[in-house]
């Protein structure tokens, strides 16, 4: 029996390993087909989310188009800027067609809708970059600022003594904050337009803490009531995110931290206009408010601000008296304007070659640049006056469509006046006011595109709003829309999981009241 036993054993011993090793070969296919799906399905999602399922068909047709242009000299596009318009333009630009020079000031982009929680360390300013060399790594980039062009000889001159050609130049320099030439704004305002500057206001709003906490220990009431006055100057968009941002930070991390400054926080929130969030509907821009309010947040409409100092600033109400108010720091959100660069290109052109808007370059129905040989100079962004909004979802779209006009196949079109124009396809606007809510009002027919129809009309839409074009979603549902949709376009992989790491991290821990920019050599 023990000979039979071991003589069977040497029989079977060699099938053994074969068949696990089947097995497990088979398991590790289905799996691995499975995550190719998976994965796949994630891509194609993401490209749709983005407008850019294109690409996709585009990877066939260049190959189609390919012959055409076999040996010609790639045509040297410049581009001036790094941010949504730039970067969605250069990304959409086939590197085999063009040489692609990238020029700006900041080595990276930034996702503006996510700037405001960097304030309050909801997410870290590294979370919302990325260096333009990992997003357009098939373009050159040099860190400059471009100082002047040369439209006849097609130059483009740079700091450093830098000079490049050009054939076709995007001029993508966004705007600045817009001081309207209040007496003070300049030299006593906090801005929230780059990351720089929301990296120097938390820096500030934490040192304002602690020199409050400082002053009540010296017995200075007055003075710790001033400090953590935190004045916000304009209702829009940014204005209304930083109230509530802030808002949550006093009352969920800031007040249980400084139990003893904690009665003497405020936030006051001026607008000229008589309602908040004039770009929503009445109704919307009324329930913000009575939200604000409910947060402790004094919402001062009717008021305009006629100057400010290092101390107060001076309000002018709607039956003409002035009121001049103490504060800690003073936010600046009330509007952008032409950066001297911008400036001084339109006044380059001239009046009487069309450029006459003092807001930027205006440009016509295909963002060519007026007043300028069609084809070669274009501009997009904020930069650019071409009756959309200075939104970053309009020069998201503006970039897509420029980019696809300069692919194979369509490349006759960049200087043709028949060419399609760019049209702006508004897909919402949304706005976390605190508490876990946000204001949110979309346009669910440019979203999903089912187009306009008898069936879209009466069976679709209807049954979801009734008689409007709009969807207003309000409180935690808003929320959840505003994180989800900002999410979704976030640029990189890595983007993304940065900041929900973030968001994870302040929902366990809450948000940490100091930050590295504290050290003794700053006191």
């Amino acid at each position: 029996l023990k000979c039979t036993l071991c003589r069977t054993f040497a029989v079977l011993a060699p099938c053994l390993p074969v068949k696990m090793f089947r097995k497990a070969a088979k398991r590790i296919g289905k799996l691995g087909v499975a995550g190719v799906g998976i994965y796949g399905a994630f891509k194609v999602t993401d490209l749709a989310i983005n407008d850019d399922l294109d690409d996709i068909s585009y990877t066939f047709k260049r190959k189609f188009y390919a012959f055409r242009s076999s040996g010609q000299e790639k045509k040297k596009v410049v581009v001036l800027g790094s941010g949504w318009g730039a970067l969605s333009f250069a990304r959409k630009l086939d590197p085999s067609e063009y040489a692609v020079t990238v020029v700006s000031p900041r080595p990276f982009f930034f996702y503006t809708p996510l700037l405001v929680g960097s304030t309050t360390g909801v997410v870290s300013p590294g979370a919302i970059i990325e260096p333009i060399r990992d997003n357009v790594p098939e373009c050159d980039f040099l860190r400059v600022a471009c100082r002047d062009v040369d439209l006849s000889k097609r130059k483009v001159f740079c700091d450093g003594e830098v000079t490049l050609d050009y054939d076709h130049l995007v001029v993508a320099v966004g705007a600045q904050p817009n001081t309207f030439g209040i007496p003070g704004v300049q030299e006593h305002s906090h801005y929230l337009k780059e990351v720089e500057h929301g990296r120097h206001v938390r820096k500030d709003v934490l040192d304002l803490i602690e020199k409050a906490d400082v002053a009540l220990a010296a017995g200075n009431l007055d003075r710790v009531k001033k400090l953590l006055n935190f004045v916000v100057v304009g209702g829009g968009p940014t204005g209304v995110e930083f109230c509530g941002e802030f808002s949550d930070f006093i009352e969920q991390d800031l007040k249980r931290r400084y139990p003893k400054i904690a009665p003497y926080f405020k936030v006051t929130l001026v607008e000229a206009l008589p309602g908040l969030l004039t770009m929503f509907h009445k109704s919307v821009g009324q329930y913000v408010q009575d939200h604000l309010v409910s947060q402790g947040v004094d919402v001062r409409l009717n008021a305009m601000v006629k100057q400010v100092d290092s101390e107060a600033v001076s309000l002018k109400k709607k039956d003409g008296t002035v009121d001049k108010m103490d504060y800690g720091m003073l936010v600046w959100v009330a509007g952008v304007g032409m950066r001297p660069f911008t400036k001084a290109m339109c006044e380059k052109i001239g009046k009487e070659n069309g450029q006459t808007d003092r807001r930027g370059l205006l440009v016509d129905e295909c963002l060519r640049v007026k007043g300028t040989v069609p084809g070669e100079v274009f501009a997009i962004g904020d930069c650019a006056v071409s009756g959309k909004p200075p939104t970053a979802q309009v020069a998201y779209q503006q970039g897509k469509y420029l980019g696809r006009m300069f692919r194979l196949g369509s490349q006759h079109l960049i200087a043709d006046p028949e060419a399609p124009s760019f049209v702006y396809n508004h897909q919402g606007t949304m706005a976390y006011i605190g508490q876990g809510e946000a204001a949110t009002e979309l346009n669910p027919n440019a979203m999903i595109k089912l187009g306009k129809s008898s069936i879209t009309d009466h069976i679709w839409w209807r049954s979801l709003y009734g008689e409007t074009d709009q969807l207003r979603v309000m409180g935690f549902a808003g929320f959840a829309i505003w994180r989800s949709v900002y999410f979704s376009k976030l640029f990189s992989t890595r983007n993304r999981w940065s900041v929900a790491s973030d968001w994870c991290r302040t929902a366990m821990f809450g948000r940490p009241a100091a930050s590295s920019a504290q050290g003794t050599a700053a006191c």
